[in-house]
Formats: structure tokens, sequence, C-alpha cells
């Protein structure tokens, strides 16, 4: 006796449908598994919870922006002066801050494209391909803020076209 082709093809659909029940039910519990919230690990695993609060308060922040502004001033001044003699300069105008607290320290840092000089001090900036990072360091005693070392360049390769032709 044999099976009729339509019984084998019914039998064949069903089995299909099993194990593609039981794989996508299986799928579907990875995802519950990865979509659930847990403890943060020391193995770096997903951390759950609300981001860290800053541990600098508001007149904290605002002594750091002013100490920055205040001591930037040289800095700006000499990288104004290349330009318009035109050679190779940090383009601080347009600079990213950032800042990093400590519980006694606060580093904050300018980062910003160096750009090829133009005779005549022209507007427009030329990447070079490097940024550099003016790094300042300073002592935290309540809202006021002490330099603990004097302010420094750091260079770092940019993500720029330029960079990426060399």
């Amino acid at each position: 006796m044999t099976a009729k082709p339509s019984t084998t093809l019914a039998a064949a659909a069903i089995v299909i449908a099993i194990l593609g029940s039981a794989l996508s039910a299986n799928a579907i519990e990875v995802k519950k598994k990865l979509m659930m919230p847990g403890p943060s690990d020391s193995s770096g695993g997903p951390a759950s919870g609300p981001p860290p609060a800053n541990p600098m308060n508001a007149g904290q922040r605002q002594a750091l922006q002013d100490a920055v502004a205040s001591d930037s001033e040289q800095s700006l001044a000499e990288e104004s002066e290349k330009k318009s003699s035109g050679q190779n300069y940090v383009d601080l105008d347009h600079a990213k801050f950032s800042y990093m607290p400590t519980s006694s320290t606060v580093t904050a840092k300018l980062s910003a494209p160096e750009c090829k000089g133009k005779k005549g001090g022209a507007s427009s900036c030329t990447k070079t391909g490097t940024e550099k990072t003016l790094v300042f360091k300073y002592k935290i005693d309540g809202n006021k803020l002490a330099q603990a070392d004097p302010p420094k360049w750091e260079e770092a390769a940019a993500d720029t076209k330029e960079a990426k032709k060399k």
C-alpha cells in the first residue's frame, strides 16, 4: 500500500509547521531575556537605572567655565596671532568643551582641529587632520577652583577626510 501524494505533502507540512513553531517560540524566549532589565555585573554587562548624577554642583560648574575662559585667553591670543601670520593654528573659536570631575579635582578640555594657516588670516579653516586639546587641571575647594597644573596641549589624529587620505 502506497501513500497518496496529498497525504505525504500534508504530513510534511505538519512536520514543518511544528518545527517552525518550536524554533520561533525559542527565539521569542531569547528576545525576552535580552529585553529584560537585570543587575549590572562587573563583566561589562548592561547597567540598569539612571546614569550617575554629576558630582559637580551648579556653582562648581560655573566656576569651572569661568576659570577655563580666563585661563584660555593667552592660548586663544597665541593661536589668533598664528592665524593672522599664516602659520598653522588651532581653531579654539570652535572648540568642544568637556570635563571629567573626580572627588577632589576636575580636568577640563578644549578640543579643536588644527588648521592650515593662510596669509592674511583667512577665516576659513582647512583642517590638517590633527586635533589638539588644551587640557586644564583644577583642584576643587567648595565652589572655588584652583589651578593644579598649567594648561598643556595634547595631540590626536582627527576624524577628517584629510586624515583618512594620509
